[in-house]
């Protein structure tokens, strides 16, 4: 292990050699002796086109393009220094992404050399080599032997091995193995985007984590299979570590020049517009359609494995989810499928951390490529059925580009997992079933409750509307059925029974496809089912926030120098809402309620704090609490400016006035609107009388925009009536009660006068006791 440390820290080390000049790209003989590209003095220059004139000017100086987009618009170009004069002096809307290109190269592996020193460093804290890569696909297999299998899809032109894994869970007789539809995963057929093997990585390792969680991981992988090829390319990304952190193709003896785009390579409708002839092009097509081993390595597994439904081909940089066709403007024959999908898995992704993607057809949506993967999956991949199929640009939007830090990857695997997550619950199911407010903490008791359901119909399917229904029930016994209330478009209503103060009501939604398919939620009812108790619910707090009520705006430590806490009445800006959230209300408070610019009123300089007064978290002393609800609306927006996603606003609880504080949630989600959430505070902190709750709202610094606002705070108390023959107020009536009461009596204690009648005798224990025995 000493050694094998020591060589890989010797490879990364010689990229940091700064003796070398600068290499053209491509133009290199593979070889010992093969020195390290440089790029000192390039720059990354984000230039607008408007017409073929223009873009041809731009690059005609490129020394590499950076968004291969033959299109108008915004074009990212590296340039070397001799020609960053005559690009600036196009007249053309240009401004400096990368200033240093090779400053950022040698920043990325000082870092990546830095982490390898850390000993506790998670194993995606940190850019991977093909070889440990590789070592990784056949830990899991180890350690997850019965979901986890590795394989082999081919060779490489160097011949590498060019490795894959399958995930699913344990063989079932209910969903056989050999039955379960398939995922397809791929990454890095460009070999310089680095975080797409990583993402795959993370989106195997994930699934094999959650499945042991049960939830809906395990309820997906018992039904769908996932196929993951992390590295496409092994060849060229090998090379990116010893000799070019930037090259793109692979590593093909063009004769005078090297490699070839395995995404212009792929057999359906190879050689259009979007890929070049020339073989000295970062887009060359190649001599023929799948003339690579790589590709053709991947066409014979894809028409292997005939259970093949869908197929995404991880990319980087610009935040796009990308469908067919890629060769074409005319849209595909399921275009409305793939419009419902692109719609679903970009609200999945931007529910995590904020970032959005852009979706929609490749052609018009980037740009025109032919013979790309996603074509010929979706064209011509699978034979009678189509996979749906799609590319994907992950992070960044530029400010980056290829040279992703390692801190990104774990924020970026985590978006597209829910994405992901998204995409195989279409997969796997016939129609999605959700409750948007969750499973309710307490229904009230003695009374009819609703639960909100969203349910739609996974892509190919028609709900079959009277088969929406819930099933509840009081107690143990059978669910009986209620039809859910249309609310209108793919929102309902599920009616729970009424129950006695202390029952518990379990409840599980069921539809089913004009197709005769039923899907239910949880997925493995009516085995699983949710339950929540009944409870008589005590407001203590009911604040619509239309006057300040004892609300401070600042505090301590607050050092932001706008976009301070007010109350007021919001104006609608990019980041900001334009309404409180109270129907009948205009208020709310927000971090500088006015319009203008997205910039000129948002949180800059630090941080900004809106504390509430205090507040009683307790329940009368005749009841029994069993627990307390904070609930609130919120509105968040931190994914604009130059350094989008990179701060939160953490929510905090006191039951000491202030002394102390504990986190309820921190804050990431952008999700454009009123937000609304609810927490059981017994679980963070002890209810009190003396409750505050605070948001603290921050500008972590780096040009990001950050608006925040907070309406309609509330506190329920959960509770029920004691039992009277409950005397050490536990909650329960049990022998301890009992013996307390007994002894009470013996001692003629008057807390043993249960009828109150101001004697101890034998009157209070027949009393007791008939209490004791109902």
């Amino acid at each position: 292990m000493k050694n094998r440390a020591s060589a890989l820290a010797v490879l990364i080390a010689g990229f940091l050699v700064t003796s070398m000049g600068s290499v053209a790209s491509g133009q290199i003989e593979p070889g010992a002796t093969e020195p390290i590209v440089r790029y000192d003095g390039h720059k990354v220059y984000r230039v607008t086109v408007k017409d073929q004139r223009e873009y041809l000017a731009v690059t005609s100086l490129a020394d590499d393009v950076w968004t291969h987009s033959p299109g108008l618009g915004d074009l990212d170009v590296q340039v070397s220094p001799a020609k960053q004069a005559a690009l600036e002096g196009l007249g053309l809307p240009t401004r400096v992404l990368i200033a240093d290109v090779q400053g950022l190269l040698d920043a990325e592996r000082a870092e990546i050399l830095r982490r390898r020193q850390q000993r506790d460093l998670a194993w995606f804290q940190n850019y991977k080599t093909l070889a440990e890569i590789n070592t990784q696909l056949s830990a899991w297999v180890t350690a997850y032997p019965a979901m986890a299998s590795t394989f082999v899809v081919g060779s490489s032109l160097e011949n590498r091995q060019i490795r894959g894994v399958k995930i699913t869970g344990p063989e079932s007789a209910e969903f056989p193995k050999a039955s379960r539809p398939q995922i397809l995963f791929n990454g890095c057929q460009h070999a310089r985007e680095w975080i797409s093997p990583m993402v795959n990585m993370y989106l195997g390792d994930q699934f094999l984590i959650q499945y042991g969680a049960g939830g809906t991981v395990k309820d997906l992988l018992d039904r769908v299979e996932i196929v993951i090829v992390p590295v496409v390319n092994p060849d060229g990304y090998e090379y990116t570590w010893t000799t070019n952190r930037l090259w793109r193709k692979n590593r093909r003896n063009n004769g005078g020049s090297y490699g070839v785009d395995l995404n212009r390579n792929w057999g359906y409708q190879w050689g259009g517009e979007g890929a070049s002839t020339s073989p000295s092009d970062e887009t060359y097509r190649g001599a023929s359609a799948f003339s690579e081993p790589e590709t053709q390595a991947m066409r014979d597994m894809v028409l292997a494995n005939t259970r093949l439904r869908a197929a995404i081909d991880f990319h980087s940089y610009s935040q796009l989810i990308l469908s067919p066709w890629s060769y074409t403007s005319t849209l595909p024959p399921d275009s409305s499928i793939f419009n419902q999908l692109n719609a679903s898995m970009q609200s999945a992704i931007q529910g995590v951390h904020g970032q959005f993607y852009d979706a929609g057809p490749t052609y018009t949506t980037i740009y025109p490529a032919s013979g790309a993967s996603g074509d010929w999956y979706y064209g011509a991949g699978s034979t009678p059925r189509k996979i749906l199929a799609w590319g994907f640009e992950l992070r960044d939007t530029g400010t980056y580009g290829f040279v992703l830090p390692a801190d990104q990857i774990i924020p970026n695997g985590e978006e597209i997992m829910a994405g992901m997550i998204d995409l195989a619950s279409a997969i796997a199911f016939p129609a999605k079933i959700s409750l948007p407010d969750g499973v309710p903490s307490f229904v009230e008791a003695g009374a009819t409750s609703a639960v909100r359901v969203n349910v739609s119909a996974s892509p190919g399917e028609t709900l079959n509307a009277s088969s929406l229904k819930s099933y509840a029930r009081v107690g143990a016994g059978a669910f009986a059925p209620t039809a859910l209330a249309s609310l209108g478009g793919s929102l309902y209503n599920a009616t729970l029974p009424a129950a006695g103060c202390g029952a518990g009501v379990d409840f599980y939604i069921e539809a089913m496809t004009i197709s005769g398919k039923t899907v239910r939620l949880p997925a493995s009812a009516p085995a699983a089912f949710y339950s929540t108790p009944a409870a008589e619910l005590t407001l203590t707090l009911d604040d619509p926030c239309e006057v300040n009520n004892g609300w401070s705006l600042t505090t301590a430590g607050d050092n932001a120098t706008t976009g301070k806490w007010e109350l007021a009445d919001p104006v609608a800006t990019a980041a900001q809402p334009g309404d409180d959230h109270t129907a009948s209300g205009t208020k709310c408070f927000v971090t500088d309620g006015r319009g203008g610019a997205v910039g000129d009123y948002d949180i800059d300089g630090g941080k900004t704090t809106l504390t509430s007064p205090a507040f009683n978290g307790l329940g009368s002393s005749s009841s029994a609490s069993y627990g307390t609800i904070v609930s609130y609306w919120r509105w968040y927006s931190n994914n604009q400016g130059s350094n989008a996603g990179t701060d939160n606003m953490p929510v905090e609880i006191s039951n000491d006035n202030g002394a102390t504080w504990h986190t309820l949630e921190t804050v990431t989600e952008n999700a454009g609107a009123w937000v609304s959430k609810s927490f059981v505070v017994d679980s963070v902190v002890a209810p009190s009388a003396a409750m505050k709750i605070r948001f603290i709202a921050q500008d972590q610094g780096g040009g990001s925009i950050v608006e925040a606002a907070v309406d309609d705070v509330r506190v329920t108390v959960a509770s029920c009536p004691l039992d009277p023959a409950d005397v050490n107020g536990d909650g329960f009536v049990n022998g301890d009660d009992y013996d307390l009461f007994a002894e009470w009596f013996e001692s003629a204690n008057l807390l043993a006068d249960f009828n109150n009648d101001g004697f101890v005798n034998g009157d209070d224990f027949d009393a007791f006791a008939e209490e004791f025995e109902n």
